[in-house]
């Protein structure tokens, strides 16, 4: 696993992404090109993913503030409200409908949603919680394997 790999394959994404972009650009059918925009920005954002990943190879990242990890939790936790607020609705416009081609569109929004609550939560417990810097975590820093614990000679 390395930088160069992961750099090929976000360039790939990228010249996906634009390539499809032009394809949507000349369709005139609105939901066939929708479509085809959502997977170009799928794929971008795969390219940011890649590049990001690069990042956690090659450096090493600033530690989260406990006011930051406050901030973004709660953000996090309205976001998760949010979306689930729109599968109920999402939910409720799948029952009313009786065209397959909405049922479809409107499934694939809910998916989406799915994987954004998945992933949020993962992002709080996998990443954010353990890169944050808290005052007990500096204190065991500092203090934690040091032989005097605060006092001249111990």
């Amino acid at each position: 696993m390395n930088k160069e790999d992961f750099l090929e394959c976000a360039n790939t994404e990228e010249r996906y992404s634009k390539e499809l972009k032009e394809l949507a650009n000349s369709i005139k059918h609105s939901i066939i090109r929708a479509l085809i925009e959502i997977v170009s920005m799928d794929s971008e954002k795969h390219s940011m993913l890649y590049k990001s990943i690069m990042k956690l190879i090659t450096d090493v990242p600033p530690f989260i503030s406990e006011d930051d990890l406050k901030r973004i939790s709660s953000e996090i936790d309205r976001h998760i409200k949010l979306e689930r607020q729109m599968i109920d609705k999402t939910k409720e416009l799948i029952d009313k409908t009786e065209d397959i081609r909405i049922k479809l569109l409107l499934s694939a929004i809910i998916d989406d949603e799915f994987k954004h609550h998945k992933l949020l939560m993962s992002i709080r417990k996998r990443i954010i919680e353990p890169e944050t810097l808290t005052e007990s975590v500096l204190w065991d820093m500092v203090w934690k394997d040091s032989p005097w614990h605060g006092t001249p000679g111990g």
